[in-house]
């Protein structure tokens, strides 16, 4: 399949009726082509619906089952490590639809190809922490995102359980562990769905920008220049909480993280030290002092 026969299904997949003019201007090819292209795709068995004539145009038809993908042998095996991958992240938001994945797609290809995926599966292993927590309202926050509903929830706290409302604008996956986004009173906050105790989805719907654009957008916050000085263990130790940690000494965080980044920079002990900000250093003699006095 062309990469343009991609970028055609993407577009008919949009969900309205679409031209061959439009689809010719989008994907730089002539008319001509395009009516080619559709033919194509017919044949493949991607179900098109055209309409000659004015106000015609070409779409895909809702609720099909897609064909199967045309692959070669390297992005077959590719992808089945992809889907195995996918089932050892937890609590991925569709359910157990993920266990079973890989398995359904092994069972489609040709004999040859299954078996020599059948030995890689035994050489290529995912080796992560066991000791996930669990997050069983993952997938009532996805549903929440993707119906753009806003939820109230009540959230273990280290000061104990707190009931939050939000706009749950996305999620991300960070070290195994899901976080949901939401916006509220407070600005974008963002909130470990292991550590939500409850969830109820609310009749109010919001309007807000992708999380990718808030997110660029809370990174132009005013920071603060970070300096450390970093032994190589440091760096290490260190090297999940700081980006590029082995060329850079020094960061632009907003000064409202630096309370979580001094607890981080725990993790390392004598392996850093702060050299600036002033206020990042008293944080971090702070802790020290504390530590120093359960040992007294």
């Amino acid at each position: 399949m062309k990469k343009r026969h991609l970028q055609l299904i993407r577009l008919l997949n949009h969900g309205r009726r679409v031209t061959a003019e439009e689809l010719a201007q989008e994907t730089g090819a002539s008319i001509r082509t395009i009516q080619r292209d559709m033919l194509s795709l017919e044949e493949l068995g991607y179900p098109i619906w055209s309409m000659p004539g004015t106000g015609g145009g070409y779409e895909m038809l809702p609720n099909r089952l897609l064909p199967p993908l045309h692959l070669r042998e390297q992005e077959a095996v590719a992808l089945y490590l992809t889907l195995k991958w996918i089932e050892h992240i937890p609590n991925v938001p569709f359910g157990d639809i993920r266990s079973t994945l890989s398995d359904w797609y092994v069972n489609e290809l040709p004999h040859d190809l299954e078996a020599k995926i059948r030995r890689l599966e035994r050489n290529i292993l995912w080796l992560g922490n066991k000791q996930i927590p669990k997050a069983p309202f993952t997938k009532d926050i996805y549903q929440a995102i993707e119906h753009r509903n806003k939820i109230e929830m009540t959230y273990r706290t280290t000061k104990g359980q707190r009931t939050f409302n939000v706009a749950p604008v996305g999620m991300a996956l960070l070290d195994l562990k899901w976080y949901v986004f939401g916006l509220s009173e407070l600005g974008l906050r963002q909130y470990r769905i292991d550590r939500i105790e409850t969830v109820k989805l609310l009749e109010e719907t919001f309007e807000s920008e992708d999380l990718v654009s808030l997110l660029q957008a809370s990174d132009e916050r005013n920071g603060v220049t970070v300096r450390l000085e970093l032994t190589p263990l440091g760096r290490r130790l260190l090297e999940d909480v700081l980006p590029d940690i082995e060329e850079k000494n020094e960061w632009d965080v907003p000064e409202e993280e630096l309370p979580f980044l001094s607890r981080q920079l725990l993790k390392a002990g004598a392996e850093v030290e702060v050299k600036a900000p002033s206020v990042l250093r008293g944080m971090m003699k702070e802790h020290a002092e504390q530590l120093m006095r359960h040992y007294q």
